[in-house]
């Protein structure tokens, strides 16, 4: 399968950078271009992948065009190729927020298949939650091809379009709340004659562990986050005294809160 992406901005590089390193691409099906002539020239020379001449080119000669621009832009590069996607064929993916499936099918012209992706910023070390919206001409095939290259930067799931706003919050913005929840815990670590690096390596490490036994033990067991809630805290221990406090000050109102929000505005920019 031949891979074009438009654009070389951070997420195109790690999606490259990972579907090279896990070999789910080759290197030699790779085609980039980028609007500076820049990027996509440098990326090309890290991964060894290689430099189409124009937006065209690339589309005429790929199977999946990956179209990394700016959201304002992404349009007015599905016109300007339009043409080339029509002789080939070609399955087009879009990694802009707040696009939505229509627009795109209608700047791409014809019966062209579509398919959004929403990586996070997690793709840069291979563990993002990516969703995925298969628009009305993309087939089962297509969706494989999707699944095949966001597969190489982390985990996937395919989702209706209706389901991105909440996909958006708890996992394209989940991360920054994350950061600052450890961030939150260091600080008491520090009020209690830790480090700063000494808590913040605590409590990260913590939570990378605790995230994937939640992963395991649901796939092994069906087990719930709550399941494992009540396995840590022990009758009349420190974690359950903490728990309570924690919800006493509205933990679980706070954090649906954010999701609520964050809902609210991508579906305002949509």
């Amino acid at each position: 399968m031949k891979v074009g992406f438009i654009g070389a901005g951070n997420m195109v590089g790690a999606i490259v950078r990972g579907a090279v390193a896990s070999e789910g691409l080759k290197a030699s099906d790779i085609y980039l271009t980028d609007r500076s002539g820049k990027s996509a020239p440098k990326l090309a020379e890290e991964v060894g992948a290689n430099v189409s001449e124009s937006n065209e080119a690339l589309a005429r000669s790929v199977d999946v065009v990956v179209l990394g621009v700016k959201p304002y832009a992404i349009e007015g590069v599905l016109t300007e190729i339009s043409g080339a996607l029509a002789d080939s064929g070609a399955l087009v993916i879009s990694l802009a927020a707040g696009k939505p499936l229509a627009a795109l099918e209608r700047a791409a012209g014809g019966e062209i298949p579509v398919i959004r992706v929403m990586p996070n910023v997690n793709a840069a070390i291979g563990e993002s939650m990516t969703g995925i919206a298969a628009g009305t001409h993309a087939t089962a095939e297509h969706i494989s091809q999707a699944k095949q290259i966001m597969s190489t930067v982390g985990r996937y799931l395919v989702i209706e379009e209706s389901e991105f706003s909440i996909f958006a919050a708890l996992a394209g913005s989940s991360p920054a709340w994350m950061y600052q929840i450890v961030e939150s815990f260091a600080r008491a670590g520090v009020k209690h004659g830790l480090t700063k690096d000494q808590a913040v390596a605590i409590v990260a490490q913590s939570m990378a562990g605790s995230a994937q036994m939640i992963l395991d033990q649901a796939a092994s067991e069906g087990a719930t986050p709550s399941d494992l809630v009540d396995r840590v805290c022990s009758p009349g221990g420190t974690t359950i005294a903490g728990l309570l406090a924690a919800e006493q000050a509205g933990l679980t109102p706070v954090l649906v809160s954010a999701v609520d929000a964050a809902v609210r505005r991508d579906r305002e920019l949509a």
